[in-house]
């Protein structure tokens, strides 16, 4: 279980070469010579050589999911070389049972001969806790602030989020301030969605971003012209950037690393009070492009993702007439509505499945048994939902 700040950016550390940049300054500080061109392998990657006193051995570092059968892989691999090796070394971001990678070990090591060290999460993690002369790395490599690397993330998240979300509620933006009129349809006090990502690396972090430097970022809604404030990027419309209207919709990205994004763009009929269907594809794109723009921003995962309902408590789902029933059509009876709070491990993830749970539960809310929007289908018995917008 993840527990730290540290912790959790080891695990979503998603590049096998930032590992083994600091996998290697922390094997150089135990007296390794470290050769970090290394050498090619069957499969053309290069890894680094390793020479200790009289011996010389290999490291192969892995972010995949699959221990086991990469372990073995990689073994081979170093075999098939033409170097004889006295010790290997494999770092992963995986954390098996202790009982496991010592099995492990000791397979490698009847198999080839070698000295086996498995650097798991726990033991990585100690190396870089335990001895405070290896907390520069953490903040070299990882882009924490030592002092808050031992942090819980999830603590200093929800705390986070709770801060914006009563700032929402007073309809107050980071900067500026929300429209309390529906503008199209002169309703007051117009329902807010809002979705903030919070990165592991967030609060303590140790990074030379500045907001004008940021690049341009995606929104819940189409429309706006980027503007670079000291501390952020944001987007919405252009008459709350002049400081001339307050704002419908925004997106603002942080040099810390949150974002967050609202929009009110939501009402499908006043009369009615409903919402339009929407709401599912808003936030699956959004995330999908903030993804993108996370990773080319250089900022890792895991991020905390947490989506909310804002001043809905008296509106339900505008459904198409021909999917009414009497047992939908409620109202969310809430006016702060959080249906969303996962994590997202991987530049890669994918985002309609990660947000599945959270979007049923936002339509359940609705009287709907799932959301409109995932088909759902049966194979062998077994059921599973597949992303298929509405149109």
């Amino acid at each position: 279980m993840v527990n730290t700040r540290l912790e959790a950016v080891l695990l979503g550390i998603g590049d096998g070469a930032k590992l083994e940049q600091l996998v290697s300054d922390l094997l150089q500080r135990e007296e390794y010579d470290v050769d970090p061109t290394g050498t090619r392998g069957p499969d053309n990657k290069r890894d680094a050589l390793l020479y200790r006193d009289s011996e010389q051995g290999i490291l192969h570092c892995s972010i995949g999911q699959d221990l086991e059968d990469k372990l073995h892989d990689d073994a081979q691999k170093a075999a098939d070389r033409d170097e004889d090796y006295d010790f290997f070394i494999f770092a992963t971001t995986q954390n098996p049972a202790t009982v496991k990678r010592d099995r492990l070990e000791k397979d490698i090591h009847d198999e080839y001969g070698w000295q086996t060290t498995i650097l798991d999460l726990q033991r990585l993690r100690n190396k870089l806790r335990g001895d405070p002369d290896n907390h520069d790395l953490i903040r070299n490599h990882l882009n924490i602030d030592p002092n808050y690397a031992f942090h819980d993330p999830a603590v200093d998240a929800e705390e986070f989020h709770e801060e914006r979300i009563e700032e929402l509620q007073n309809r107050s933006a980071y900067y500026g301030s929300i429209t309390d009129t529906d503008a199209r349809k002169q309703i007051p006090d117009p329902p807010i969605l809002a979705v903030h990502i919070i990165p592991a690396e967030t609060f303590g972090n140790d990074h030379d971003r500045i907001g004008t430097n940021l690049p341009e970022p995606p929104g819940l809604t189409r429309g706006g012209y980027p503007n670079w404030y000291g501390d952020c990027v944001l987007t919405g419309n252009n008459d709350a950037l002049k400081g001339e209207q307050p704002f419908t919709h925004y997106s603002c990205f942080h040099e810390d690393g949150w974002a967050e994004a609202i929009t009110t763009y939501l009402i499908r009929d006043p009369d009615e009070q409903e919402l339009r269907i929407t709401i599912d594809k808003k936030v699956n794109t959004f995330l999908e492009d903030a993804l993108d723009w996370y990773r080319e921003v250089g900022i890792s995962p895991p991020f905390t993702i947490y989506v909310t309902l804002l001043d809905a408590a008296e509106y339900t789902m505008g459904v198409p007439k021909r999917m009414w029933t009497p047992d939908m059509h409620r109202k969310f009876r809430s006016d702060v509505f959080t249906f969303g709070e996962v994590r997202i491990d991987s530049y890669d993830a994918d985002v309609p499945q990660v947000m599945r749970k959270p979007l049923f539960r936002l339509w359940n809310r609705a009287g709907f048994p799932k959301s409109i929007h995932y088909d759902e289908i049966e194979e062998d018995g077994d059921t599973r939902y597949e992303w298929n917008p509405y149109r």
